[in-house]
């Protein structure tokens, strides 16, 4: 009785780790914006470190640092993994490059349609998702691989989709729209169950977050909402959260709500004022742009439970150095979802934060990890920041 209890407890704790792994394998891209030729990046590529190993989940880099020189990608990487979102029918965005009215999207060096290829592990299953497309919203082709069998081949023709699911002899495509995913028309016709690999990635993909803060605000794309930042503090009461977080990141304020009547509407609105020894202000009419990217953090931070994969754009556009560790620091405490962000503060290029095959560098078309350009043994002691600014990683 003994033996088969502790043989259920050990069989339980596997099957509970196995069901936590859903994550980003492999990305590529090809022919979209500046990357002419193919891009990969490869997040099974990491080396033997014993030092910030829970930076690695399963055999996968689960936080990563991009940098790079401006014009070399880095923004174009953000934009391209996400753009599995617009196939799969995730629409929520805000500010985004999907809203510019006629946005670059093919390279403009090439004639050939945009390619997409994704790599996922859901458990013990890989899932490989390829597409092409004509513009941002016309797929032309389609492969879905689960295990390396495919399973869904679409190659523009929607009287001709051969399909290995069982139960779908049957199904017909003629009421999917030209141009649009047969992926996602399928999922949307056939009842997959919640614990298909397809449902999976369908989950995965809805709880991807992109967002950045600079001068127009907040942009985001993915998992959320566009509710006001304020509103939702003062609605799920979190100023005395907000209030500590800002006091961790050095930000010293006393907010209060103050009820207010809105000029536009004349109804009674909350909002967070600062108080001070002689009278309170608006939050916001005193706040500096790093503190208004803090305050995009923390709001998006209320959420991360629930990701699966966050890319922040120039995180640390507006930060302190400091500070910009201090995110960080709070980025890697969560492993449940994989996070990467870009940046060109290399005071973060360091083992103490992170490991070489967690920081990455995209130059010439190529993304790779600081671990792969370089010949030297990387250990634990060397200053990484001081080996990049000479030049020590340069592509061989």
């Amino acid at each position: 009785m003994f033996l088969f209890a502790f043989l259920f407890i050990i069989i339980n704790v596997k099957k509970l780790r196995m069901e936590d792994l859903n994550v980003l394998k492999r990305f590529a891209v090809k022919g979209y914006r500046n990357f002419e030729d193919e891009l990969v990046l490869d997040l099974s590529q990491h080396g033997k470190y014993d030092f910030n190993k829970d930076l690695i989940r399963s055999g996968l880099i689960n936080k990563g640092i991009i940098y790079g020189k401006n014009g070399s990608g880095k923004s174009n990487l953000g934009r391209a993994l996400f753009d599995i979102e617009k196939n799969l029918g995730v629409q929520n965005s805000i500010n985004y490059f999907a809203k510019d009215t006629n946005p670059t999207f093919a390279s403009l060096n090439g004639n050939q349609d945009v390619f997409f290829s994704y790599t996922f592990q859901f458990d013990n299953d890989e899932i490989v998702y390829e597409y092409t497309k004509k513009d941002m919203f016309y797929v032309s082709s389609e492969v879905l691989k689960i295990n390396g069998k495919d399973v869904l081949v679409y190659r523009g023709d929607k009287d001709n989709i051969k399909l290995g699911f069982e139960g779908t002899e049957h199904l017909s495509f003629e009421l999917m729209t030209d141009g649009a995913s047969a992926l996602l028309f399928l999922f949307k016709t056939f009842k997959f169950g919640p614990d298909s690999p397809v449902s999976k990635l369908f989950e995965f993909v809805k709880r991807m977050l992109w967002f950045r803060c600079l001068n127009r605000g907040n942009e985001f794309e993915g998992h959320g909402s566009a509710k006001d930042i304020g509103d939702r503090i003062i609605e799920e009461n979190k100023l005395q959260d907000f209030q500590n977080f800002l006091r961790e990141a050095g930000l010293n304020y006393q907010l209060i709500v103050v009820p207010q009547i809105d000029p536009a509407t004349g109804k009674s609105v909350k909002r967070i004022f600062a108080k001070f020894k002689n009278g309170q202000v608006p939050f916001y009419s005193i706040f500096s742009t790093g503190t208004q990217a803090l305050e995009l953090f923390y709001y998006w931070s209320l959420n991360f439970s629930q990701y699966t994969f966050v890319f922040i754009d120039e995180f640390d556009a507006f930060y302190h150095y400091e500070l910009s560790a201090a995110v960080v620091k709070q980025l890697n405490k969560k492993s449940n979802f994989q996070s990467f962000v870009t940046t060109h503060n290399t005071t973060l290029m360091n083992n103490e934060l992170m490991r070489p095959d967690c920081l990455f560098i995209i130059e010439d078309n190529k993304i790779s990890n600081v671990a792969e350009r370089t010949s030297k043994e990387l250990r634990e002691g060397h200053n990484l920041e001081k080996i990049y600014r000479s030049r020590g990683f340069d592509a061989k």
